[in-house]
Parts: structure tokens; sequence; C-alpha cells
């Protein structure tokens, strides 16, 4: 059979680059974005002096030039993005794959098409850019449209074993006919490109396992803090009914004392304690027993931990969401923040402030506490600090989502602010 010309190896370069920046862009980066781009300038230029200087070296010294520029592909994920070596592996597993079968692709439409032309002809530099464009642009939207619901990968030790042995497996069947033989043949392109494609496939498979398993575990961490929340709210509803038929009998008891002494003092004393329990009483009274159970439970608390927490809620306008919603955005939201200020070593500043009223059409739920420090937000637009959520807020997010809502977070002035923004039902 025709003998067809090798790869270019600025074509195989430009793959690696385009490859590895697809999948750093899933990955936090490490630097700014200036910072970022630059680096990778410097970065796809050292690579592509690189890979031309190598282009015509033994076959012995092949294997050893295609390890050192995988390995400049890994140490660009690792250093230029917030990963850590097992993501940064499996990573480059799947990029260098894709961009194997990218680069064969394109070689072997070009073979077919015009095979006598080189890499450097304008018709070969079109269809190189029409080739890598679409299939990047196509693998790109793929991705973009599985991460609509991100979720944090862990990848394990076996995880980034497994893709890095796969892409091992697939690279050295892919060219072991090139060892074999010293002049490619289009039988040859076909085979590699479609050992490529089958590369392709199952780190695909496995990257949606991987992505299934993440989502999974999200899933059961929201559904416990959901569980917790109604728990502590049923609970909650328990005491408080002790609570508030040991006031009536203290009610009872001022009464009988008041009716047996008539002294100034005591009266004044009684007339305070009584006044205590009607601030008590009217403070819980939102027109929701739901939300009154859950802000009477969390004052409790924080009276008992020398919080200061102050409420003016309407609520009444949460009467659309269910019990396990309010428990999940309301709860949720005051133990983050009770959480927070409980590690304030001055009691004058452990603050919170809670407001549930309509704006413009909207029902918004907003919570405050003071944090002296401030709350660095990851990607996700939740806290990277532990104490103000994780899971937790995700699954506040959830259910404001459910509804047409959004949750946004924001720290200014020692202040951090939590928002629930919800579409306010309009009743019939």
């Amino acid at each position: 059979m025709t003998a067809v010309p090798d790869i270019p190896r600025l074509y195989t370069a430009l793959a690696e680059c385009l490859a590895t920046l697809l999948y750093a862009r899933q990955l936090a980066p490490r630097y700014s974005a200036r910072h970022s781009t630059v680096n990778s300038l410097i970065w796809m230029a050292g690579l592509a002096v690189f890979m031309q200087l190598t282009g015509s070296v033994p076959l012995v010294l092949w294997l050893p030039c295609m390890v050192a520029a995988i390995g400049s592909m890994y140490l660009f994920l690792w250093r230029t993005c917030e990963t850590t070596p097992l993501e940064a592996g499996y990573y480059c597993a799947r990029a260098f794959i894709l961009a194997e079968l990218a680069a064969s692709v394109e070689w072997q439409l070009h073979c077919a098409l015009w095979p006598q032309r080189t890499g450097r002809d304008p018709l070969a530099v079109l269809l190189l850019v029409l080739v890598y464009g679409a299939l990047f642009a196509a693998v790109y939207w793929m991705e973009k449209r599985r991460s609509t619901q991100p979720a944090k990968l862990h990848i394990t030790p076996l995880g980034m074993l497994m893709a890095v042995i796969m892409a091992i497996t697939v690279f050295a069947v892919s060219n072991l006919s090139f060892v074999n033989n010293n002049e490619a043949t289009m039988s040859i392109r076909y085979i590699r490109t479609l050992v490529d494609l089958a590369g392709v496939l199952i780190l695909t498979v496995q990257h949606e396992q991987l992505r299934e398993s993440a989502l999974h575990s999200e899933l059961t961490a929201m559904d416990d803090v959901l569980r917790r929340q109604y728990e502590q709210y049923r609970q909650s509803k328990e005491n408080i009914k002790l609570i508030n038929r040991r006031y009536h009998e203290l009610k009872v008891q001022i009464a009988t004392i008041r009716a047996e002494r008539d002294q100034a003092k005591q009266d004044a004393a009684l007339a305070a304690m009584e006044s205590d329990i009607r601030r008590y009483e009217a403070e819980n009274k939102t027109g929701n027993p739901v939300l009154d159970t859950l802000l009477t439970a969390k004052s409790l608390y924080c009276q008992q931990h020398g919080i200061n927490m102050t409420c003016v809620a309407d609520g009444k306008l949460l009467d659309f969401l269910s019990t396990g919603e309010i428990c999940t955005i309301v709860g949720t939201a005051l133990d983050n923040a009770t959480e927070s200020v409980a590690a304030e070593p001055d009691p004058e500043k452990k603050l919170i402030r809670v407001a549930i009223y309509a704006q413009n059409g909207f029902v918004m739920l907003r919570f405050e506490n003071y944090c002296a420090q401030p709350v660095e937000l990851g990607p996700d637009g939740l806290p990277l600090r532990s104490a103000h959520g994780g899971y937790d807020l995700k699954s506040v997010r959830a259910a404001a989502e459910a509804h047409g809502g959004t949750l946004t977070l924001h720290w200014e002035n020692e202040w951090f602010t939590l928002r629930v923004l919800l579409p306010q039902k309009n009743e019939l």
C-alpha cells in the first residue's frame, strides 16, 4: 500500500496544547487571568519548540521525548490549576488521548484528500483549523453541558491509575504498527484513529462514572442535611410545647403570689417577669408555625451561647414552601451563622440578624452575621471555609432553585450576608 507522511510535530504539539487547555478550564485557576494567560503562552511556545526540535530523533529516543511532552502537560495542569497531583494525572491522561485522536483524525483526512501536500500548505492549514476547531469545540460543548450541575470529583489513586493505564495502553496499541513498519499506510492510520477513539470513549465513560458517584455523594449529603433539619424541627416543636406549658404554669404562680402578697417591689418584679413572657410569645408569632418553631429553637440556642439574634419576619410569605424546605433554608442558614459567630471571642460581636420580607414581587430571606475574617468563595459561588457550610449551603441553593429562586453570598465590612430570593406566590 502507498505510504503516507507522518503527522507534523507542530500539529501534534498544537493538539496537545488545545486538549490540555480544554481540561484546564474545568479546574479552578491558581493564578489571575492575566498570569494564567502568560503562563499558557510560554508553555505552548516551549512545547512547540521542543516537539519541532525532536521531530527527527532516532526511534530509541522517540519514546523518551513523548514522555517529556506528556510530563510538561502534567506539570502545566498541576502548577497552574488548583488541583491535586492525582487530579492533574487524571486530566493529563484524558488530554493526551484526546490530543492523539485529534491529530490522527486531522492527518488522516489530510492524507485522504491531498497526500502530496505538506503541513505548511495553505489548504492543509485551513483543514487543520477546521478539524481541530470542530473537534475541540464539540468536546468543550459536551464537557460544558455535563457540568451544568457541577460536582467536585473525588479522584482516588485507583481512579487516576486506571486512567493512566488506559492512556498508556491506547497509546501503545495505536502506535504498535508504526514500530513494526518503517512507513505508515492508510490502513495503519485507520487503526490508530479507531484505537484513539475507543480510548477517548472509555475515558469518557470512566469520567461519567466518577461524576455520577460525585453527584450521588452530594445528593446523599444534602438529603442528610434535610433529614437533620427536619428532625431538629420536630424535636424543637416538642420542646417548645413543654416550654409553653411551663410558662403557663409560671403565669398561674405569679397570679397566686400576687394575690397573697402586696409588696411594691415584688409587684414590680412580677410585672417584669410577666412582660418578659409576653415578649417571648410575641417574638415567635410570625404567622407560619414551622418558622415560629425554628426561630424559637434557634433563639433559645443563641441565649444559651451568648449570641444576640434579632429577627423581623413575615412568616406568611413562606406558606408556599413545604416544611422540609423551610427547615432546609432557614434552619441551615441559621446553623451556619451560629457556627460562625460561636468562634468570635468578643461577646459584643456575636451578632446575627434575620429578615424575611416581600420585595418587588419576591420573597427575600436575609441572614447576616458578624464575621471578622473575609470569606473566600469557590468557583461554585459557595464558601471555601467550612464555617459557612459546603454541602449545607448547596442544599439551600437547591431548595431555592426548585422554586425558581437564587442564593447569593457576600462578605463586606466584617459582615457575612446570605440572601435567598424566591418568586412570591400570589394567593388566589
